[in-house]
């Protein structure tokens, strides 16, 4: 079997690999799609280096599949059945554990990244990471679970409502779909972004979407709620700029939802937090209902989620795909990675 691995110094190649035999409560998944995440190019840029003690390693963990085989104790799951895999590794025994934060565990193993990942032809996994995918969701949107459950965990921690007013701040993949989820789950959605190919696409999906450079977006906000300002602010485009936006957007009492990952130090203004007694939040990842919430809507919403797809490539070129994900012209949303073709 293959699978592709990253080799460190920015680069990915394609390797003879050996999946691990089932244990007791493992499955093994036959991998049809995994999507390359932001968490993936910090991979690709070298800032998690730090997290591998061996290499070449495959990564990867927004995956669908259809398992291939179980462990001699495994009773919920058969060969042939479709499934998206949570990729949580958590002891179950820690403060976090004993709370239902999985997400939080003292000793997670976050798979994909401290871990063998999912791109590759077979992955073997634990039972409990399994979700089962309806017929209603192909396998190439159910590599699309995982991003969403992101969303779902982040919409949650925020604590907001229908009717809430929300901005979301970047319209990447993660910010297109936290917009997605706000507005499924009821909340007015405005979203911010520069880049004219994802400001397109953003409204192709129904938002309405400021360029700052052309408008002033605090203004637009300030407009749009009566003088207000918004409920809610989703940043998730892991720039000081949109930290230093996000700020500028709020009511007392309002929430500011940190979305993205930032490997580096940042900067906040927290005493525009604080005469406004806002409530910062940070999301981590998400939980096991989190994931049940996402396919629930991708189940049932009247949602094009093949907009969000912007390129299949095979398992072999995985290395473009990161090139393509990186680029600064920022043309594409998100790219899936065909586990189950070579090139």
């Amino acid at each position: 079997m293959k699978a592709s691995m990253y080799e460190g110094n920015h680069s990915f190649g394609l390797h003879d690999y050996e999946p691990k035999a089932p244990g007791a409560h493992e499955v093994q998944v036959d991998v049809a799609y995994c999507g390359i995440c932001g968490s993936d190019l910090h991979v690709f840029h070298g800032d998690y280096d730090y997290r591998f003690s061996t290499l070449p390693r495959p990564i990867g963990h927004e995956c669908s599949g259809v398992v291939a085989a179980v462990g001699a104790e495994v009773t919920a799951w058969k060969t042939g059945d479709r499934v998206a895999v949570c990729p949580l590794d958590y002891c179950g025994s820690c403060v976090a554990c004993d709370s239902g934060n999985h997400n939080c565990c003292a000793g997670l193993n976050f798979m994909g990244l401290d871990s063998a990942g999912a791109m590759c032809n077979r992955w073997t996994v634990h039972e409990r990471t399994l979700h089962r995918l309806p017929e209603s969701i192909s396998l190439t949107h159910g590599a699309l679970v995982e991003p969403m459950a992101v969303c779902f965990h982040a919409l949650d921690r925020s604590r907001s409502k229908a009717g809430d007013y929300a901005v979301v701040i970047g319209a990447g993949p993660i910010g297109l779909m936290t917009a997605l989820t706000a507005r499924y789950l009821g909340l007015r959605v405005v979203l911010s972004e520069l880049n004219a190919v994802r400001v397109q696409r953003a409204r192709e999906l129904g938002f309405t979407v400021v360029d700052p450079r052309e408008t002033k977006l605090k203004d637009f906000v300030l407009k749009s709620t009566g003088g207000v300002g918004a409920d809610a602010v989703f940043e998730v485009s892991g720039t000081q700029s949109g930290l230093n936006t996000a700020v500028e957007l709020i009511h007392p009492h309002s929430r500011v939802v940190l979305v993205a990952a930032y490997p580096h130090p940042m900067q906040i203004q927290l005493q525009k937090l604080f005469m406004r007694e806002v409530d910062l939040t940070m999301t981590r990842n998400y939980n096991e209902k989190d994931f049940d919430d996402a396919i629930d809507m991708m189940a049932k919403a009247p949602i094009d989620f093949d907009a969000l797809i912007t390129k299949i490539l095979p398992l072999g070129k995985v290395q473009e795909g990161m090139e393509l994900c990186g680029s600064p012209s920022g043309e594409v949303v998100k790219v899936l990675v065909d586990c189950q073709t070579r090139e």
